[in-house]
C-alpha cells in the first residue's frame, strides 16, 4: 500500500518511509497520450548530476532547474519506451518537481528522504494496445537499486517491482482500435504534417518551378515512390537513422532545389534529384510517426493511410499552386519572379539548417 500512496499522490511530500536505493516510476496511460513519471531521492539524483554545483550542501531550486537537462538525458539513455512493440520517445519534458514544504533550499541531511519528480508526455494519436519498459541503469545507480513501478489504465493500477535482475516489463492495456478509426486517424495525421509542415510545403513549392507539365507529374511520381519506400523501410525498423541527421538532411534538399531553380533550364531530368531527395524526406515522415506511436496491430493500413493523407495533401498544393506557377512562367517577367520565389526558400532552408545543425533557435516556424 506504501507504493499506492506515493505514486497516486505524486510522490512530492516529505516521505520519511523511503527506502534507500530505490526509485519510484509511474506509467499513467489515457487515450490520447502516456505519461511517464520517474521519482528519485536527491541522494540518488547526485550519482547522476552534480545537483550541488556550488558544493554548499544544499540544493536550490535553481540548482534542481540548471541539473535537470542532465537528468533528463541520463534517462532517455538508460531507460527504453517501447509503445506497441515500437521504439519510442519520452516525448515532452514537464519541469522537475519541488517538494512544497521544502522552502528555498533542501539541506543536506534531507537529501535520502526528499524526493524529486521528472515527468516525460508522450501524445498519441490513440490509447496504445500495450507499453513496455526496460531500465538500464542499474550498473550506474548500484546492484541493489530497485524501482517500484505503477502502471495506471482505465482505472486499474498494477504495481511492478524492477530490478538488475528484472529490469523490463510490457503492459497490456488491452485495448484495440476500430479499423474505421485508426484509418481516419492516420489519414488525418498524414494531411496535417504537410499542411503544418513549412519545411515540406517549402520543397514542395520549389519543386514546382519546371516548365512542362510532363516534368511536374515525373517530379511528383518520383517523390512518393521514394518517400513511399523509406517510409516502410523506417517504420519496420529495416533501416534505421538519426532524426537529427534526417532533420538536417530535409534542410539541405530544400536549399539545394531553391538554388537549383536559380540557374536550371532544362527541368527534364530534375525527377532524377526529386527521387534521391524523396528518400531522405520519407525517413521525416516515420519519425512523425514513431513519435505517435505506432499500432502492433493494423500495421499496413496504419502506413497505407498516412502516406495517402500526405499524398491527399500535395496533391492539393500542386493542385492549387500549379495553374499560377504555369501562367507566371509565360509572363516576361517570370524569370525574377522564380529568382525572388527561390532565394526567399533557400534562406529558409539554411534557417532550418543552421537550426538544426547548431542547435540555434531563432525561426518562428
Amino acid at each position: 500500500m506504501l507504493l499506492r500512496f506515493l505514486l497516486f499522490f505524486g510522490l512530492a511530500a516529505n516521505v520519511l518511509a523511503h527506502s534507500p536505493d530505490t526509485s519510484y516510476c509511474r506509467v499513467t496511460i489515457r487515450p490520447g497520450e502516456v505519461e511517464f513519471t520517474f521519482t528519485y531521492d536527491i541522494l540518488t539524483l547526485q550519482r547522476i548530476a552534480a545537483l550541488d554545483a556550488n558544493r554548499d550542501g544544499k540544493i536550490s531550486h535553481g540548482e534542481l532547474e540548471a541539473s535537470a537537462p542532465a537528468v533528463r538525458t541520463f534517462l532517455r539513455e538508460h531507460v527504453y519506451i517501447e509503445l506497441n512493440q515500437h521504439e519510442a520517445d519520452f516525448g515532452e519534458a514537464k519541469p522537475p518537481t519541488w517538494p512544497d514544504d521544502a522552502g528555498t533550499v533542501i539541506a543536506q541531511n534531507e537529501f535520502g528522504q526528499r524526493l524529486i519528480s521528472f515527468t516525460f508526455r508522450n501524445r498519441l494519436l490513440s490509447a496504445p494496445e500495450d507499453v513496455t519498459i526496460t531500465f538500464d541503469f542499474f550498473e550506474k545507480l548500484g546492484g541493489a537499486h530497485t524501482v517500484l513501478g505503477l502502471f495506471a489504465w482505465n482505472g486499474h493500477e498494477d504495481e511492478v517491482i524492477f530490478t538488475r535482475f528484472e529490469p523490463d516489463y510490457l503492459y497490456d492495456t488491452g485495448y484495440r482500435a476500430p479499423m474505421t478509426d485508426q484509418v481516419e486517424q492516420y489519414f488525418r495525421l498524414g494531411v496535417q504534417h504537410i499542411f503544418l509542415g513549412w519545411d515540406h510545403i517549402a520543397f514542395l513549392i520549389a519543386l514546382l518551378f519546371v516548365k512542362r507539365f510532363v516534368d511536374l507529374l515525373k517530379v511528383i511520381t518520383a517523390f512518393t515512390v521514394a518517400h513511399t519506400i523509406t517510409l516502410a523501410l523506417a517504420v519496420l525498423q529495416i533501416v534505421k537513422l538519426p532524426p537529427h541527421l534526417i532533420d538536417i538532411g530535409i534542410a539541405l534538399t530544400i536549399m539545394y532545389v531553391a538554388a537549383e531553380n536559380l540557374w536550371l533550364r532544362d527541368t527534364s531530368r530534375r525527377w532524377m534529384f526529386t527521387f534521391g531527395f524523396g528518400l531522405v524526406h520519407g525517413f521525416g515522415f516515420a519519425t512523425v510517426l514513431r513519435e505517435l506511436g505506432l499500432p502492433s496491430s493494423g500495421l499496413a493500413r496504419s502506413l497505407v493511410s498516412f502516406n495517402l493523407g500526405i499524398e491527399a495533401a500535395q496533391i492539393v498544393i500542386v493542385g492549387v499552386l500549379w495553374p499560377g506557377l504555369w501562367w507566371i512562367n509565360r509572363q516576361k517577367w517570370s524569370s525574377r519572379f522564380r529568382i525572388a520565389v527561390s532565394l526567399g526558400i533557400f534562406l529558409a532552408g539554411a534557417g532550418w539548417f543552421l537550426e538544426r545543425a547548431l542547435g540555434w533557435r531563432f525561426m518562428s516556424l
